[in-house]
């Protein structure tokens, strides 16, 4: 008999909605889910939870999740993601008090260790090539720095009978191909096998089915792929949830975070998806197939985060006739009253949204009804963001109300290329 995995999307992100997924792992056509939880920032900012309480720096929603997902668990159900951000150890604490709690104790759960590169890239002073610099000139600004790992260890957590499966920052598609490659005994240096994987992660993690055009009537519906051992796919969808599920969608999808399609880079292989073509097989279901691969490089992208001090926000709105030349008055006064704080103030964006927000003078609409002012200065001390906070009142005037403030961390993140050997990947699988 053909071997076939059926295996869902829980999650995209730190912030998605946990419902979702859990309608589709409920729902009988799924046997395994991935879940990726990381966005770049998201990892920094457990770092800064974790040094702040040691116990913390995984995902929040985890207790959450855990309890939703008791009853897949407890049909048999298996589940990986990198739940564990800065802090794998502690997601796999709570994981194991709650499942116990669940009644479920005596679940294996996988865990993978390796991510955290932070004493390896000191070590190596690895470049940053978008701040120009290297490591060592940052080094007091130094908070983290995590490996993008592959698939393997997921894998390998499966193999050894692990049902929830926790990683810190395992590369967005991996999630998907360590459990596709285990359930069907891909070896993981097949490399159009692994790339197939890849191309059915990819899909996942991007959100087909959630794009522009969703019938916000209906419940939202995650993806969920059905792959067989010789390579088939489909992509598809719960009957009667929103969200287009077609090849434009599809194609949509794979287009997202891809900058060559011939060489689309992950820690597991280096795919060429630029051939891939889709076929709409009936209502919300799509084949997929094409996908080749190569070896991958031998070194790991890191995602270096750095404390770049605190950022102050402030936003008022303005409405009505003029209401867009009133904006920019306030914008010129402001930067007038911020000159006098160059000293503590390292740089300040203004923005009018609904007006240059986002394309700047490059789209003009017509003219609206009503706009508001941004601004936002990044400065590097809390003392510093407590001063510029007091001038942002000074936004009240030219006619514009609802001002509000905000300060918070800036914590900024960027990449870094380690070599492969110089990253130890381990896994583990206990008992709850």
């Amino acid at each position: 008999m053909t071997r076939t995995i059926r295996i869902g999307s829980g999650g995209i992100g730190a912030g998605d909605r946990v419902e979702p997924g859990v309608t589709l792992a409920n729902s009988g056509f799924v046997d395994y889910m991935g879940y990726d939880c990381l966005a770049e920032r998201t990892l920094a900012l457990a770092q800064v939870r974790k040094v702040a309480d040691p116990s913390a720096g995984y995902d929040e929603r985890l207790p959450k999740i855990l309890q939703l997902m008791a009853g897949f668990i407890g049909s048999g159900g298996r589940i990986a993601g990198n739940f564990g951000a800065a802090n794998v150890d502690a997601a796999g604490s709570v994981t194991a008090d709650q499942l116990r709690s669940l009644g479920l104790g005596g679940t294996r759960i996988g865990l993978i260790h390796g991510d955290d590169v932070l004493d390896a890239v000191k070590a190596a002073d690895c470049e940053l090539p978008e701040r120009g610099c290297r490591i060592s000139d940052v080094s007091d600004r130094l908070i983290s720095a995590h490996a993008y790992i592959g698939a393997g260890p997921v894998a390998a957590c499966f193999d050894d009978g692990a049902q929830f499966v926790i990683g810190g920052r395992i590369a967005d598609p991996s999630v998907w191909v360590g459990a596709i490659c285990h359930a069907l005994g891909w070896p993981l240096d097949d490399w159009d096998r692994v790339a197939t994987a890849t191309l059915v992660g990819h899909l996942l993690e991007g959100g087909i089915g959630r794009r522009p055009g969703a019938d916000v009537s209906l419940p939202l519906g995650y993806p969920l792929a059905t792959v067989t051992e010789d390579g088939a796919v489909e992509i598809s969808k719960l009957p009667g949830t929103g969200g287009p599920l077609n090849v434009p969608m599809a194609k949509l999808s794979l287009a997202h975070e891809i900058h060559d399609p011939t060489r689309y880079l992950t820690p597991d292989v280096v795919a060429d998806v630029a051939g891939v073509w889709f076929e709409q097989r009936g209502d919300d279901r799509v084949r997929v197939h094409g996908a080749t691969g190569s070896a991958p490089t031998d070194t790991y992208r890191v995602l270096v985060g750095l404390d770049l001090g605190w950022k102050v926000v402030g936003e008022v709105s303005f409405g009505g006739p003029g209401c867009v030349e009133r904006a920019r008055r306030q914008a010129d006064e402001m930067r007038k009253l911020l000159a006098n704080y160059a000293d503590v103030v390292d740089e300040t964006r203004y923005d009018i949204h609904g007006v240059d927000a986002l394309f700047e003078d490059a789209y003009q609409g017509g003219y609206p009804a009503d706009c508001r002012l941004r601004v936002a200065s990044r400065v590097l001390t809390r003392d510093a963001a407590d001063e510029i906070a007091d001038v942002y009142w000074r936004l009240y005037g030219q006619g514009g109300g609802g001002v509000t403030r905000m300060i918070d961390r800036n914590i900024g993140v960027t990449p870094a290329l380690l070599p492969r050997n110089a990253v130890d990947i381990e896994h583990e699988v206990i008992s709850a």
